[in-house]
């Protein structure tokens, strides 16, 4: 994936390249974020449909969708945002460990505000007849994921993927 972020940054202009590197790891996390997005709501919206189609109750399909919906993404942030973000590399066990344990933690947080946001927008604005519209789900899960988003961003840059120079000095 560098090599191809690479290989099209040097294809732009002399300004937007010096504007990509002026805030690279802002930019990584925005591509990392999307291409995170893009597997929560798929792990979203499948689940959804498929709980529909068995009846379930709308917080029953609600907490279930989300639940598995956080697990895929949360696991696919953590990977990506350690190597290409942060470039954080752990040279111990008990160090990976420690990330990884400060990044679900952290992301635990932003789950339950997901939780909140995706019941309160399904019941407010995607029920229809007692059943959850998936389109207007979808809307809400968007709404959601830019809110996560920028509280993730502030949780791993503070919180689980401090420079070491910060914590020295």
């Amino acid at each position: 994936m560098e090599k191809i972020i690479t290989w099209i940054i040097g294809k732009l202009p002399k300004s937007l390249q010096k504007l990509w590197n002026a805030h690279e790891s802002i930019w990584m996390y925005i591509i990392v974020g999307g291409l995170t997005t893009v597997i929560s709501l798929l792990f979203q919206m499948v689940p959804t449909a498929i709980f529909t189609e068995l009846g379930l109750s709308s917080w029953i399909n609600t907490f279930l969708s989300t639940t598995i919906s956080w697990i895929a993404s949360v696991t696919f942030a953590f990977f990506t945002n350690k190597v290409y973000v942060f470039k954080s590399k752990t040279t111990t066990r008990k160090a990976f460990w420690r990330e990884f344990f400060m990044f679900y933690s952290a992301r635990l947080v932003t789950y339950f505000l997901e939780l909140l946001i995706m019941e309160l927008g399904n019941h407010f604005f995607a029920t229809v007849n007692n059943e959850i519209v998936t389109w207007r789900s979808l809307v809400i899960k968007i709404f959601a994921q830019v809110i996560i988003l920028v509280v993730n961003y502030i949780f791993s840059k503070l919180v689980v993927f401090k420079n070491k120079e910060t914590k020295q000095k």
